[in-house]
């Protein structure tokens, strides 16, 4: 296993200021959090321990039992997944549409008792649960000496996929901050449990020092930042902001961009996961390398297309003079 040279030690930073690096666990302990405004977050915290150890076959049955009133309470989210889908799936009838939104919604339903599982309880136990194709991808940048930019999208699985990626390998995971800083530091905790080091979706310096490295980071570029760091590019039937950091931070790390589609089973009980061959970024273009993500990402999705996050506004920046979809 390489080894990480040791991080400088860094004052240590109260809860509630602003994240400026990813070291958020260091110098900070649950005992910061007692304040009253963090109540509602520990009974959060209480509540995901009790859903995260339900067993798996019961929280199917849930979830089954939880959709339809997800759907009606989450009117913003049915929203945003029928328009995605009515966008991306044209060729489908209505009601293969309105199915496809009611799946999508209970995948989600069904994801979110595996994101407390993954963050409460032990993940080895999952080993034979997973079948992996194309690790011999990653083992070959790693027999180089090579870092790894481990690209994929927002699916439903994102942390169990997570948790389980970290019984093959050891990885370093890009997240996006919560503005709870008890919920941070928890969800922090949890998926360090599985995962060598958590980098800050802003901390550049931190992303490429683990590339340099010769480390794997997991980076997902499939959701919209706007146009400032974005170019547009086909994903289905749209034009569709995509960042182009990927390229950049390939380049500056010197890494392999190693595309992973992590799915569940129709079982629901069991995962698969696919690792493919490095894709051509950076090829000197930014906007043929968003494209080719993008392009992979489709396939995948066609694949399980209820596992994608539909709730998410993919759509939301539309080039200029374009209307609003949402």
């Amino acid at each position: 296993m390489r080894q990480a040279n040791p991080s400088p030690p860094t004052p240590p930073k109260r809860p509630g200021r602003r994240q400026r690096d990813s070291r958020v666990t260091e110098g900070t302990q649950y005992s910061d959090f007692l304040a009253p405004k963090y109540w509602g977050a520990w009974l959060f915290i209480g509540f995901m321990y009790v859903i995260g150890y339900i067993p798996g076959k019961v929280r199917i049955g849930l979830a089954h039992i939880l959709t339809p009133l997800a759907m009606r309470l989450a009117r913003s989210r049915h929203h945003i997944a029928k328009t995605n889908i009515d966008l991306c799936f044209p060729e489908k009838t209505e009601a293969e549409r309105k199915k496809l939104v009611r799946d999508t919604f209970f995948a989600n339903v069904l994801g979110f008792f595996e994101t407390a599982d993954s963050w409460v309880r032990p993940i080895e136990r999952m080993r034979s649960r997973v079948h992996w194709e194309g690790v011999e991808h990653l083992d070959a940048a790693e027999k180089d000496g090579q870092g790894v930019l481990l690209v994929g999208g927002h699916f439903a699985i994102l942390d169990m996929a997570g948790a389980l990626f970290g019984l093959i390998k050891p990885y370093d995971l890009v997240y996006r901050k919560h503005d709870n800083a008890l919920l941070n530091y928890f969800m922090t905790r949890s998926r360090e449990r599985w995962c060598e080091r958590t980098l800050a979706r802003r901390d550049m310096k931190g992303l490429i020092r683990s590339l340099r490295e010769g480390r794997i980071v997991w980076y997902a570029p499939d959701q919209d930042y706007g146009r400032k760091a974005s170019e547009f590019v086909p994903f289905f039937n749209m034009q569709t902001a995509t960042v182009t950091m990927t390229s950049k931070l390939a380049k500056s790390g010197n890494a392999r961009v190693i595309p992973v589609f992590f799915y569940r089973n129709p079982s629901l009980l069991d995962y698969g996961a696919r690792f493919g061959p490095p894709l051509p970024i950076p090829s000197g273009d930014d906007i043929a390398d968003a494209a080719c993500f993008n392009a992979w990402l489709e396939g995948c999705v066609r694949e399980a297309p209820d596992q994608y996050l539909w709730l998410h506004k993919r759509f939301k920046t539309r080039p200029e003079g374009e209307p609003s979809v949402y």
